[in-house]
């Protein structure tokens, strides 16, 4: 894996266009506007029939086609409906179970508010029922108005003429056949609002596909860490209504400070023989994947909602709703459509990642592969800060005494992840880039380190944060209610950053901050970049260089090929905007974050088989688990490279003991020669398959023929011959 030296041309090029497209989601500054009612009261549609609410296969003509699919539209619903020709299936945008009051599917849904009341409307009870909607169709596509109100009068009248206590938008969607895809568009920069009165949030084709009866196979694709499926055929008395934020919460109109649990925007069903996935290609940052199971007042289901307004609300003494930015970008949506043996989500996968390359989300590129072995993902802790007391924990003899350990064992290939090596931990520009926290080692000392691992072919990374940083509030990004937004990074007990809480950085300032980080390590020895927050976090900034949560987006983005064009770069957890150009995923979930586990809720390697062969990856240390031995298998039946987190000191007892090198040593080279054994020669490979083939046993195949087969029960199994241990895992 090589990287050569950059060039300006390359970091202008890659800003130039960033740029542009940063443009067209940045402003210089938003009206912000804070309300405080007495109470907060909803007020919900009036129920219209069924005759809104229903499909009747009878009722939709076709429009066009495009490949395998139909688009179908019924005029009296207003909504479309989309038949595969391959699979002779009709997915409609309306159920075709039985509807009531409590089952309700419409096409569009939206919440308004005028800074007190909230109006949660939908397209079929006040639009459509009281004709209140048109419709066009041209060539590909069907075009439909609506005008929502919460009463038929308000709905007719000239939209100019009202104010905010008449509540009322108008909106158009577009359904377009395109290339075998089905596109939903609606232009948020078109719509219409009476004065005073704000969009809040809009969902659409809330029913697309959504059924009541489940065979024992059929799910629902969620994008919950590295993936899930919610098997609708098996009971599951604990399931809770799933509301996924896409790349994580906003910090800034949130109080939760979490990393990102949702990587890509996503969803998909599989019903029968046939599937479809919808990939969100616009309106990403604002998205979130809601999903339901069958029950009294819901059918299995799953869409994307846009929280296309920023509030924030404070009810501490009395409430408090501060409005911010509202999003005049488009929402797009792309579904493309499975049948037979590609009705998986393995088939959902290879259809996102198509969609992501064709967008340019994703490359091309393949994995480089000049050692023959795989690396092992070692993390080091060096300095560990808590409160003001600092304790050397891996100097830089000790690290590399370390390493040699480990190739006297048999690892050929380390990529070593050195944490903690600066004045605040993984804060590089405190002081200097280049200045390393004393107590480590002398810079001769590093130079030894270095030649050491270059010798082996080793990678040395240094790990350093980019959008988080010690409190301060004349650089920290601003929250839609004017004050400083900052996370608790206490995600590795055994590891705290100082004092816990970090702030977030400005967005205008992160060019800034990479200049920095690539000035002061220019004199430095090392092989890559180890950006431990650049894809985990994503935020709105509303400071005087204000920022949507798109243009975050798209600024973050374009940092990337600076980092990467003269380092390798590793990345944690992987925001998809995010993945394009780093060489290495760290810490890449390998289960799902928002529910636990179950038969009826189940993780898969959805991340993963789109990236496999693209980007390398790899999960949180083997020995960061109670059962090392289960995170290594789940290690190889995702295709992660091997990793662990170490320090190197004498056990303090006052850590875990796991994360001391010489508690688990021989069991992580064991596992790792285990998996460089099953994995080596396929790190250029795409994961085309995964299934599970019995309980408990899964396979994985590669675009070169090669399956691993992963056995977690406490039997050997035999599967088309071959047989595999109990607690083991074998290559085909």
């Amino acid at each position: 894996m090589k990287k050569h030296l950059s060039s300006y041309i390359i970091k202008i090029t890659a800003m130039t266009v960033f740029s542009a497209l940063l443009l067209t989601s940045c402003t210089a500054g938003t009206d912000v506007k804070t309300f405080k009612p007495d109470s907060i009261n909803i007020h919900e549609a009036q129920y219209s029939g069924a005759e809104f609410h229903k499909a009747a296969a009878d009722n939709y003509k076709t429009i066009c086609s495009s490949g395998l699919i139909e688009l179908l539209f019924d005029e009296k619903t207003m909504t479309p409906a989309i038949r595969d020709t391959s699979g002779n299936t009709v997915w409609y945008a309306l159920s075709t179970d039985g509807t009531d009051s409590q089952l309700t599917g419409s096409a569009v849904e939206v919440t308004l508010s005028n800074g007190g009341d909230l109006y949660v409307l939908n397209s079929q009870d006040n639009a459509v029922s009281v004709g209140n909607a048109s419709y066009s169709a041209s060539g590909n596509s069907v075009t439909v108005n609506y005008s929502m109100a919460p009463d038929e009068q308000t709905g007719k009248a000239d939209i100019s003429s009202l104010t905010e206590k008449q509540i009322r938008v108008d909106l158009s969607v577009i359904y377009t056949l395109t290339d075998g895809s089905f596109y939903v568009n609606i232009s948020m920069n078109k719509l219409s609002l009476p004065k005073g009165v704000y969009l809040e949030k809009i969902s659409v084709l809330n029913s697309f596909g959504a059924y009541s009866k489940s065979g024992e196979s059929d799910y629902i694709f969620v994008p919950d860490g590295s993936g899930a499926l919610i098997m609708t055929g098996v009971e599951d008395e604990e399931f809770k209504p799933l509301s996924l934020d896409v790349y994580g919460q906003d910090a800034a109109k949130t109080d939760s400070r979490e990393s990102s649990s949702c990587l890509v925007g996503a969803y998909g069903i599989k019903k029968g023989d046939c599937a479809f996935v919808c990939i969100v290609e616009r309106g990403d940052s604002i998205a979130q994947i809601n999903a339901y199971r069958n029950s009294d007042n819901s059918l299995n289901s799953v869409y994307a909602s846009f929280e296309t307004t920023d509030i924030y609300t404070s009810a501490d003494k009395k409430i408090k709703r501060t409005y911010g930015y509202e999003y005049a970008n488009e929402i797009k949506l792309c579904y493309r459509f499975l049948s037979g043996k590609s009705a998986t989500y393995s088939g959902m996968a290879t259809a996102c990642r198509e969609n992501l390359i064709r967008n340019s989300v994703l490359s091309t590129k393949t994995v480089e592969t000049e050692e023959e072995n795989i690396p092992l993902v070692t993390a080091v802790q060096g300095g560990y800060i808590k409160g003001s007391k600092y304790s050397v924990l891996s100097d830089f003899e000790q690290t590399q005494t370390l390493t040699r350990l480990l190739k006297a064992k048999g690892v050929n290939n380390v990529y070593l992840r050195y944490n903690g090596l600066h004045k605040n931990a993984n804060n590089g520009t405190d002081g200097g880039f280049s200045d390393f926290k004393s107590g480590l080692g002398s810079r001769k000392q590093w130079e030894a380190l270095y030649s050491y691992l270059s010798s082996q072919k080793f990678r040395l990374f240094i790990d350093t944060d980019i959008l988080t940083f010690k409190r301060d509030a004349s650089e920290s990004a601003k929250s839609v209610t004017g004050k400083s937004i900052s996370t608790v990074k206490d995600e590795n007990a055994a590891f705290a950053l100082p004092t816990g809480r970090q702030s977030f950085l400005k967005l205008s300032l992160i060019e800034d901050r990479i200049e920095d980080i690539l000035a002061g390590s220019a004199e430095i020895n090392f092989d890559g970049y180890s950006v431990n927050d650049i894809a985990s976090y994503l935020y709105s900034d509303y400071s005087p260089d204000f920022y949507t949560r798109e243009a975050a987006k798209i600024e973050i983005a374009a940092q990337m090929p600076v980092l990467a064009a003269s380092k390798l770069l590793m990345v944690d957890r992987g925001n998809i905007y995010c993945v394009k150009n780093a060489d290495i995923i760290s810490e890449i979930p390998t289960s799902p974050v928002s529910a636990a586990e179950s038969d009826a809720y189940r993780g898969i390697p959805f991340v993963q088989l789109i990236v496999h062969g693209t980007t390398e990856y790899s999960a949180k240390g083997m020995n960061t688990y109670e059962d090392m031995k289960q995170a290594f298998l789940k290690s190889v039946e995702y295709g992660c490279l091997p990793s662990v987190e170490w320090y190197c000191t004498a056990f303090d007892p006052s850590l875990d003991e796991k994360y001391y090198f010489d508690k688990n040593i021989n069991d992580a080279v064991s596992f790792y020669l285990k998996a460089n054994e099953a994995l080596a020669d396929l790190r250029d490979a795409r994961m085309t398959q995964h299934y599970e083939v019995q309980d408990g046993v899964f396979c994985a195949e590669y675009s070169s023929g090669d399956k691993i087969y992963v056995n977690y029960t406490d039997k050997a199994v035999t599967v088309s011959g071959i047989t595999v241990n109990a607690l083991d895992c074998q290559r085909v």
